[in-house]
């Protein structure tokens, strides 16, 4: 018998951003268990596991995995299939990728990988992934999925142009904050590292408080809970401006050096006034002239800029952009925000109150939480908070917009990797397409192929039944590389095993912890899998693309490690695949003080400021944050569908990851059900456990009911995860908004103006991919719907 021995792993549920690496503990070539892993230097003690983790060590012998390639025998979805060999399922597939591209155009081949299900995220597969996209000539529509793109609407407009980072912050910057608001987001149930964080923040004197729709662990956890109604958020944050300006408890001096607030804007147009010279003006008070500011710095004439007052120069009547905010502000009275949120007045005035009196130290946890059409505007008013302020950039106060805790970010050598034509833009055009573009372009017979090598779009990208009915009977090729035969796969014509985590070799450097991790296999695959390099060098050398996939999986981890990012660069001894594999974890070159928070650097914005008034967005209303209501989740849309219908995740699952482990099933519930508060429920004649449809004119599901106060009244609420078989009828994602749609999404005024905007930033013949999602709303939970008994569908 040998001697127990570990190896490091990214855990497989990954995508709850908490980006865990586990311990995998393994004797006699079988996993025995996982644990939580140890860093060290000030990041020691914050490898944390959960209970999708520990169960992880279960998955590789599960065995309802893939266990080899196969093809389709019968219709699409009917569930006949053959074994075949891997050298028969690339023959055969290659020979139809070539078919249609010399009928259709390379570009006639989309490739679905959405890198959050990929355990680590930036790791080879994903670069492989990409790296065949821009040697084959084919269209990513995942970048422009719309799925979490909030954040990054909010940070592109008032942070700059390159938003990714705003997202993130390390989560000590917590534990010294007097004062956290959590929004839209469950960590207590699904965050590990943030939670015990939220903790050490208490146990040192911080109140936390909690918004959000669900009654759920982190509102138990909170000092206050303050439920509002779906898609009200801004209302309510901008209604919590008001009072701070109205009362006087923002901050001038920072609203002077930091933002745009004092910038003169012209009322006849709603566009920054501007100089001979082109640049923006401010009033100085103390000569009643006009300054400029040049490169974010006030110059001429601006001993004392005005942040507030309206003003006449040359017939122009201007005013500053601070008095614009106010303007709109003030159109949040208490009653306005209490019947947009139902919130009471006196608890609008606590929250502004201990928001605006936090000794500077009060902390936005925002989180991917708010899926609605207005979404961008509640991140949008986050900052805007924030900024009035002046609790941004240090310790304790600040914003997280996405909830993704991080030290400094790790950047390796991956550019060139991805796409080998780097600097030759008529080689490396922008491969990313619209999702809404790609839908129409398969009704259209424009694309006529779908590589899937992560995600699961016919379960996770809405709705369903588009999939069914327009997408999938309209393509040619169907491929799924994959670990589980999900409801994708069971449409694909071929599906073949990809390896799990614990059966290939990364580098884990995403996992936010300042390390740089080696992820070895522990075990041998349990299937006939194959990794991503093995994977598409065997498609490419068929398909012409040989020598561009020349290297092992070994090789591209060495390359990835030729990066002159000072933080990995200047590691000492050099970071090298030898030393990875002797250590396992090594930390980066960087400081123990100051933590990482991206907000306290200057802005990558045109003025070198917080951009608190974009003039773009004049002509839409929204040159300021403001409030717009969600597209149908309060009944907006049709009165047919009184009641929200909200799909969150819950701690067992990971999107629909875990849905084939029979331990996480029972613990889940064993079934899923369909939660309403019991007043709707006696209004409606349901009882507990009463089989109830819900339904609205995009689709239906059937389960039993549970009767459950958590769920605020006008809601109805399923878990997020659980697969088409494990419902009666339907399934949740049928009823749901598409994610890329035109009335509600790419169509929107916002997002139309929002993408134009972006890609008029993008460098000209910048090659390859644009990589930030932009001009597309993630709508999941902006979703009307009905309920009835069973009974009475059937007795109608």
């Amino acid at each position: 018998m040998s001697e127990e021995t570990f190896v490091c792993t990214a855990c497989p549920g990954w995508g709850d951003h908490e980006y865990c690496a586990l311990k995998t503990i393994v004797k006699d070539g079988k996993i025995l268990r996982t644990e939580r892993i140890q860093y060290t230097g000030p990041e020691a003690n914050e490898g944390y596991i959960c209970t999708k983790g520990v169960a992880a060590a279960r998955q590789p012998y599960n065995p309802d995995r893939i266990m080899g390639p196969m093809k389709r025998i019968g219709e699409r979805g009917e569930g006949k299939w053959e074994q075949i060999s891997w050298d028969q399922a690339l023959d055969e597939i290659a020979e139809k990728m070539l078919e249609i591209r010399d009928n259709y155009g390379s570009e006639a081949i989309g490739f679905w990988n959405l890198a959050a299900s990929v355990p680590p995220t930036y790791g080879v597969h994903n670069l492989m992934n990409a790296r065949f996209i821009n040697t084959w000539g084919g269209v990513n529509p995942v970048y422009q999925y719309g799925i979490d793109d909030g954040p990054v609407y909010a940070a592109y407009y008032m942070y700059g142009s390159m938003p990714g980072l705003y997202f993130l912050t390390s989560p000590f910057n917590f534990d010294s904050s007097n004062v956290i608001f959590v929004i839209g987001a469950n960590p207590v149930e699904n965050q590990q590292r943030v939670v015990n964080h939220l903790v050490t923040a208490r146990k040192n004197g911080c109140k936390i408080i909690d918004i959000g729709l669900i009654y759920d662990g982190t509102a138990a956890f909170a000092d206050q809970f303050v439920g509002v109604k779906p898609g009200s958020d801004p209302a309510l944050l901008l209604g919590m401006a008001r009072i701070i300006v109205e009362n006087g408890w923002h901050n001038p001096e920072y609203l002077l050096e930091k933002s745009t607030a004092a910038f003169l804007v012209r009322k006849d147009n709603g566009q920054f006034y501007r100089t001979a010279d082109g640049n923006r003006a401010v009033w100085d008070l103390a000569t009643g002239t006009v300054g400029e500011c040049v490169d974010g710095v006030i110059t001429v004439g601006a001993d004392e800029p005005a942040l507030e007052g309206c003003y006449i120069i040359d017939g122009v009547e201007v005013w500053t952009a601070f008095e614009a905010m106010k303007a709109e502000y003030a159109k949040y009275t208490d009653e306005c925000v209490q019947e947009i949120t139902g919130v009471e007045p006196e608890v609008l005035h606590q929250l502004a109150y201990d928001y605006s009196h936090a000794d500077g130290k009060a902390y936005l946890m925002g989180a991917l939480g708010l899926r609605y059409m207005n979404q961008g505007e509640s991140y949008r008013a986050m900052y805007v908070l924030a900024t009035l302020t002046g609790q941004q950039g240090y310790p304790g106060a600040g914003v997280t917009s996405a909830l993704m805790t991080t030290e400094y970010p790790a950047q390796l050598n991956d550019e060139p990797i991805k796409n080998p034509f780097l600097g030759d833009p008529e080689k490396s055009p922008v491969r990313d397409v619209k999702l809404i573009d790609f839908y129409e372009g398969v009704k259209a017979g424009k694309y006529k192929g779908l590589i899937k090598t992560s995600g699961n779009p016919l379960h996770n990208a809405p709705n369903r039944g588009l999939w069914l009915n327009d997408i999938i009977p309209n393509l040619d090729l169907i491929v799924d590389f994959d670990i589980w035969l999900t409801d994708t796969g069971e449409y694909a014509d071929y599906v073949l095993p990809d390896c799990m985590p614990f059966e290939r070799e990364e580098i884990i450097m995403s996992a936010c912890y300042g390390h740089i991790v080696l992820q070895e296999p522990a075990i041998e695959p349990v299937a006939d899998a194959r990794n991503a390099v093995d994977f598409f060098s065997g498609l490419a050398k068929r398909v012409g693309l040989g020598e561009y996939f020349d290297k092992t999986t070994e090789e591209w981890l060495e390359e990835r490690l030729k990066t002159d990012y000072p933080p990995i660069a200047m590691i000492d001894p050099p970071l090298t695949m030898e030393r990875l594999h002797k250590e396992k974890i090594v930390r980066m070159a960087i400081p123990d003080e100051p933590k990482f928070d991206p907000l306290a650097n200057p802005p990558a914005t045109p003025s070198g400021r917080i951009e608190v008034y974009n003039e773009s967005l004049y002509e839409l209303g929204h040159q300021v944050a403001t409030y717009m209501p969600p597209y149908e989740a309060q009944g907006n849309r049709d009165p047919k569908y009184p009641y929200q219908f909200f799909t969150g995740r819950q701690r067992f699952f990971m999107q629909s990851m875990y849905t084939d482990d029979p331990l996480m099933i029972k613990m889940s519930g064993g079934h899923p059900t369909i939660r309403i508060n019991p007043k709707d429920a006696a209004e409606k004649g349901i009882v507990e456990a009463e089989k109830v449809e819900v339904y609205n004119d995009r689709g239906h599901m059937v389960a039993p009911a549970r009767l459950d106060e958590a769920v605020p009244p006008g809601t109805i609420q399923a878990w997020f995860g659980w697969r088409h078989k494990h419902y009666e009828e339907g399934m949740y994602s049928e009823m749901l908004l598409p994610l890329s749609s035109h009335e509600a999404t790419d169509q929107n005024p916002l997002a139309v103006q929002w993408w134009n905007d972006y890609v008029a930033d993008v460098p000209e013949g910048t090659p390859g991919s644009i990589h930030i999602a932009s001009g597309v709303w993630d709508t999941i939970w902006d979703c009307s719907c009905n309920i009835r008994k069973l009974s009475e569908r059937e007795e109608a």
